[in-house]
């Protein structure tokens, strides 16, 4: 087995930015025992926004490398450390052959994508597959010390595969929306929406002096949606009990079917041992990962400790990997991406010459 050639660092404290990022490099460098850096990812936490120029460039020189892109999230983590709300940064270091590039063209592979939640507007979703992470709007972007308002960046020579871990347990079949003034849903089919919450609220929950619509949310399916697509996912903002309706962020599409959910860490725990299991079936050795994970899916969700990522270190425990908590997550499916919420994306690498031999190439 040969030396190393994917790393990752981290490093937390109350530092300046740039004692972060050194320490963080330091400790990934040491793991790979002298080989030459071709491409650096960097992520920091928002309270390191103000990361300087100067200091990228100078990682640049450093580290004799042109190919540095760096992201600030809400949260970031690697296979060994996690952080939300904290001072913290987390690098990825490459070497040769392995590398980067901002464009990532038009092979049809994934490519990873750093974007604010504006950028969901118009077409950005359907133009090609991505994975990764939307930040606030006080995220920030760079690749080679250039700010950037987004981020997509492709790996030569290597392909991926993402998975979808939903943590979301199902309350009603999708049924089609008959109904709605606005953002006021009124009825699905026959069911008035309000009642229909009620006689599908899990027993669990149904002794809580309040309705928890912060666990609630819609699916929508829309007609003309892919096959086997995520559905999209909306909050519940409020309820009309003069109307029996439920108000969301927005109409439902014109002859969508919708669907009552609900987050389960239970589901979510289950969910994420399911799509492992299908990394787990492959016998290539992946070379690092890269995890998309919503901010409300951290350790407060599970009650104390994020169990998504003690699963994940469970069955891969050396693998080099970095991830953010974000605003949202990015699924690549056939050809474009879908925007989901409160999930985890899981998308593995692999040498192409490996996934070709998995596809039978």
């Amino acid at each position: 087995m040969g030396p190393a050639r994917i790393a990752s660092g981290f490093a937390r404290g109350h530092r300046p930015p740039a004692d972060l990022l050194q320490t963080a490099i330091a400790e990934a460098r040491e793991k790979l025992s002298g080989q030459r850096i071709t491409a650096a990812l960097f992520l920091f936490s928002p309270t390191l926004v103000a990361i300087s120029p100067a200091t990228l460039h100078q990682q640049m020189r450093a580290l004799s490398c042109l190919q540095i892109a760096t992201g600030t999230f809400p949260g970031i983590f690697t296979e060994k450390d996690q952080a939300l709300g904290e001072n913290a940064c987390a690098v990825l270091l490459l070497c040769a052959p392995l590398g980067l590039t901002a464009q990532p063209g038009s092979s049809g592979q994934p490519a990873l994508a750093w974007g604010r939640l504006e950028h969901l507007q118009g077409g950005w979703l359907e133009q090609s597959p991505r994975f990764g992470s939307l930040s606030s709007r006080s995220g920030r972007f760079w690749y080679q010390a250039k700010p950037r308002d987004h981020l997509e960046m492709g790996f030569p020579g290597l392909s991926s595969q993402s998975l979808w871990s939903a943590g979301l347990r199902t309350l009603s079949a999708p049924l089609p929306v008959h109904w709605q003034e606005g953002s006021l849903l009124l009825q699905l089919e026959r069911y008035l929406a309000l009642p229909l919450l009620a006689q599908n609220i899990p027993v669990s929950i149904r002794k809580d002096s309040r309705l928890p619509l912060e666990q609630l949310l819609m699916g929508e399916i829309r007609a003309d949606a892919l096959p086997d697509a995520p559905p999209e996912w909306l909050h519940i903002r409020a309820t009309d009990l003069n109307r029996s309706g439920l108000w969301l962020e927005r109409p439902l599409a014109e002859n969508a079917r919708a669907f009552l959910s609900l987050r389960d860490p239970a589901i979510a725990e289950r969910d994420t041992r399911m799509a492992l299991d299908h990394f787990g079936g492959s016998h290539d050795a992946p070379l690092f990962a890269w995890i998309s994970s919503s901010i409300g899916r951290d350790a407060s969700f599970f009650g104390q400790e994020d169990r998504d990522l003690c699963i994940w270190r469970e069955q891969y425990p050396a693998l080099p990997m970095l991830g953010a908590y974000g605003m949202g997550e990015l699924f690549p499916h056939r050809q474009r991406s879908h925007f989901l919420r409160y999930s985890k994306i899981y998308t593995v690498f692999f040498s192409a010459k490996q996934q070709d031999h998995r596809h039978g190439g």
